[in-house]
């Protein structure tokens, strides 16, 4: 009662909502639902960062050489990225792959010890413009390889010349032919569980490398903020009626006015799409305990106390609708 009286007291633009790391399929769709149907927000965003996005097509924000094809690969360079911190089993991987095929390896900046050697670059955008134009060695090595291996790390989308550098980086490898029917080389290092399955399902507000919401957000534009088991999000609170629903009872919780008790992920079903932009199934080891509900149903029960009920009553229609949207983005054209 108490959080349907606020939301409804408060102006839809001065609602926010940050979706967490472990948030799962059911719960990004209805989140949504319950944010651009139920209260009329479009301030919902799965990023707590200035993070650069391109969701015109899939292939832009998922590893598509896949994990196996490393082993396939015959040059890898990576930018902006520490796998053997971002993706551990993806740098296993590399290092079996060259173990193997002893094929050469560059990273822009030196990140430390990955388990494998590799040449360093000067990690600077400069650095880029010179290979993309063809006038780095490195660019010679790129264009004569079968199948190189680009990965893009969070690092340098986070940045200020994070647009420049995926989308040209891109179209040197289509200019090239790195990205064809038969091998592509561009690849995404997504950090968390949930990054992907937010960007089909459009769990973000901006996509030219700016985050209008966690602006808003810093420059205490809002009322009230909805922390949906998001515990990395940094800002100093002021005013905000702060609604955090998880599990973790972590930073999230700790400036919470109210916290709705839900599942911790073991304690449910849920889909994810992993960083090949593959649909998986998790399924839960134990049950919610005390008065924790599945994040959805929590949506659901606020929605039908607003007088503005979902059209799903239950996980299995839920579940074909997201399947719908996500079928609909891989065969979009």
């Amino acid at each position: 009662k108490i959080i349907t009286k606020k939301i409804n007291e408060t102006s839809s633009d001065k609602i926010a909502g940050f979706t967490g790391d472990l948030t799962n399929m059911e719960t990004l769709y209805v989140a949504k639902e319950f944010f651009n149907k139920t209260i009329k927000s479009k301030y919902l965003d799965s990023r707590i960062s200035n993070t650069y996005i391109n969701t015109t097509n899939k292939e832009n924000y998922i590893f598509n050489s896949t994990i196996n094809g490393i082993e396939d690969s015959d040059l890898i360079v990576l930018i902006g990225t520490n796998p053997r911190y971002e993706a551990t089993i993806l740098n296993s991987r590399i290092r079996k792959s060259y173990l193997q095929n002893k094929m050469k390896i560059f990273s822009l900046n030196n990140v430390g010890d990955l388990t494998y050697p590799y040449e360093k670059l000067d990690g600077k955008t400069d650095t880029i413009k010179l290979i993309i134009e063809n006038q780095h060695y490195l660019s010679k090595l790129i264009n004569s390889s079968k199948k190189p291996l680009i990965i893009i790390g969070q690092s340098a989308l986070n940045s200020k010349s994070g647009k420049y550098i995926f989308e040209s980086i891109k179209s040197y490898l289509k200019r090239n032919k790195k990205i064809n029917s038969e091998w592509n080389s561009l690849n995404i290092i997504s950090e968390n569980a949930s990054t992907v399955g937010s960007l089909d399902l459009g769990v973000f507000n901006t996509i030219d490398g700016s985050n209008e919401t966690l602006k808003k957000l810093e420059d205490h534009k809002f009322e009230i903020v909805y922390l949906l088991g998001q515990d990395s999000l940094q800002f100093k609170k002021g005013n905000e009626f702060i609604i955090y629903q998880g599990s973790h009872g972590d930073k999230g919780a700790e400036i919470a006015d109210v916290i709705l008790p839900g599942a911790a992920y073991t304690e449910k079903n849920g889909l994810f799409i992993n960083l090949e932009g593959k649909l998986q199934s998790a399924f839960k080891a134990s049950y919610p305990p005390g008065d924790a509900k599945e994040d959805w149903l929590i949506f659901k029960n606020l929605a039908n106390k607003m007088k503005k009920p979902f059209e799903y009553n239950n996980e299995e229609q839920l579940r074909k609708l997201i399947e719908k949207h996500i079928h609909s983005k891989i065969n979009k054209p």
